[in-house]
């Protein structure tokens, strides 16, 4: 147990300072022996891990830095990039929101031919429009000419995108 926790709870139990205020210290980011915190130690190691190529797969959670340059497209709101290397597209939605959409095509797989405008994604290949919603998903290859790509839960973190390919 950390040592300033241990004094917090120690407090509480002699009476010295009320256990709700112990509830309020403990949601506290604590910090180690270096002054860092565990999350910033974790921004740190993952800016470290993306820093040559802009990304870090692990399992199948992949980390995307997105001020890195083969990625700083996605500090712009509206830019896409079509991530062909993970079989992702990339939109930038908003300040705070970036979607990772499916970039097999439901119509006939193909994955490298995308524009993005008016909030769908168009196939070059047979001019198939597919959207950026959560319902009405059309799979890879199901030869399905409208509906939405399959997504995948996408979470930013400062300028670390992270994508769960488990969703």
């Amino acid at each position: 147990m950390k040592r300033t926790l241990f004094i917090k709870k120690t407090l509480v139990f002699l009476g010295i300072i009320p256990s709700s205020t112990l509830l309020i210290l403990s949601c506290e980011t604590e910090e180690n022996d270096d002054g860092i915190t565990e999350e910033e130690k974790a921004y740190l190691y993952l800016k470290e891990k993306t820093s040559e190529n802009g990304f870090f797969l692990d399992g199948k959670l992949l980390y995307i830095d997105t001020s890195n340059d083969h990625y700083s497209k996605l500090q712009n709101i509206g830019e896409f990039i079509n991530d062909t290397n993970h079989y992702i597209l990339l939109l930038r939605k908003t300040e705070d929101k970036v979607l990772a959409l499916s970039n097999c095509c439901p119509h006939l797989g193909t994955s490298n031919r995308w524009s993005y405008s008016n909030g769908s994604f168009r196939c070059a290949n047979h001019g198939n429009s597919y959207g950026t919603g959560a319902g009405s998903v059309a799979n890879c290859s199901s030869n399905i000419t409208s509906g939405n790509l399959k997504q995948y839960t996408a979470l930013l973190d400062k300028d670390i995108l992270t994508v769960d390919f488990d969703t």
